[in-house]
């Protein structure tokens, strides 16, 4: 993205459905081409704990007043903040699932909830690494570029790349659910 002279917090950024926090941080971030310094600086927390807050894993929230620091920043009210955390058990891995992804190129907090290993829309399995090269999905927040860093499958076809057992299994076990 090309942030030449662009000033300030300009760039609004609508969150989809279910998204992460810290995918609509890194997403809020880059289009208003801010560092995590800049950030840091702007809500009066640390570069580390913006990283902190794109980093589900490493379980740093923004406190009530860092809450309410961000809201202001982002357009969203704290409300809309909470709901973007984390759930309290969550699989570690990021996750995806690719048809999901290609319906709206976001990352869901359902994905990482512990206990699913399959869209509860797709019946797919939820994957954690590129089906084709088994590199694992970096952090969401690093996502600009929607695809897998090593041999850059775009996420929105890594569903034509699955093994047909791992697509066949998952559809006969959801069709003996119903």
């Amino acid at each position: 993205m090309n942030c030449g002279g662009q000033q300030g917090w300009v760039v609004q950024v609508v969150p989809g459905q279910d998204e992460s926090l810290g995918h609509y941080l890194g997403r809020f971030r880059r289009a208003n081409c801010l560092s995590h310094r800049t950030m840091g600086a702007e809500l009066l927390v640390s570069p580390q704990m913006v990283s902190d807050w794109e980093r589900p894993s490493r379980r740093q929230l923004p406190d009530p007043e860092q809450l309410e620091r961000l809201s202001q920043r982002v357009g969203l009210s704290p409300t809309q903040l909470r709901q973007m955390f984390p759930p309290a058990s969550m699989y570690l891995q990021t996750r995806l699932c690719p048809d999901c992804y290609a319906e709206v190129p976001v990352h869901r907090l359902t994905w990482q909830q512990q206990g699913l290993e399959q869209c509860n829309r797709h019946q797919l399995p939820l994957l954690s690494a590129c089906p084709i090269c088994q590199t694992g999905f970096r952090t969401p927040a690093l996502w600009s570029d929607s695809c897998c860093e090593q041999c850059k499958l775009p996420f929105s076809q890594m569903r034509s790349h699955l093994a047909v057992s791992d697509v066949r299994s998952q559809t006969k076990s959801s069709s003996q659910i119903q």
